[in-house]
């Protein structure tokens, strides 16, 4: 076959440059919405915002406080909860995931304390559970950075003895087999 017979005929030229563009288009502006969608999601979730205006010493106010750092107290537990999956098995993708939640949970943190202002002395008959939101709110703090402080600890100290334990049990595990195969190959049967 000749190349001229698998060229297109000349009616259909312009059709298909029109498609091609039209294709092409889409595609660009399908990528550049992506690209601009993961954008602001990782800017979202590296600075959270404050979901309300900054509150005063009533007591809406501080139930609304209560309930804001019962959300930062919850996503805390689920943030904690993925430790395990890092304890038992070092993955750089799964350590990455778990560092951006640290960072969204902490842009949370940030936004309660902002918008609580819970470093302001809030005279008044509520002060009492105004100093407890307070403390509570540092406390979370705290919590979240031991446990991070023990994530490091235990990814440089104890990580490597559990890949070396690991490593050591498959090996074990494959001379177990290879030499279980090579009785049954022998034709040794036990009772």
């Amino acid at each position: 076959m000749s190349p001229e017979s698998l060229a297109s005929p000349p009616e259909y030229r312009r059709y298909h440059r029109f498609l091609s563009g039209l294709v092409l288009t889409f595609v660009s502006i399908g990528s550049a919405y992506l690209l601009v969608s993961v954008g602001v999601t990782i800017y979202r979730r590296r600075n959270a915002v404050p979901l309300g205006a900054l509150v005063g010493a009533s007591a809406a106010d501080l139930e609304s406080c209560a309930e804001e750092l019962t959300d930062v107290e919850q996503a805390l537990e689920r943030h904690l909860d993925n430790f395990d999956h890092l304890v038992a098995h070092y993955d750089a993708d799964e350590a990455q995931r778990w560092d951006e939640d640290r960072a969204f949970w902490n842009g949370q943190w940030k936004a309660a304390g902002r918008r609580c202002r819970y470093g302001d002395p809030r005279p008044g008959p509520l002060s009492k559970q105004w100093e407890q939101l307070a403390v509570i709110h540092g406390e979370l703090r705290e919590t979240e950075q031991s446990f991070n402080k023990e994530l490091i600890r235990f990814g440089q100290t104890e990580a490597p003895r559990l890949d070396r334990l690991r490593e050591r049990l498959a090996t074990v595990g494959r001379q177990i087999g290879s030499s279980a195969a090579g009785m049954h190959d022998s034709g040794d049967t036990q009772p």
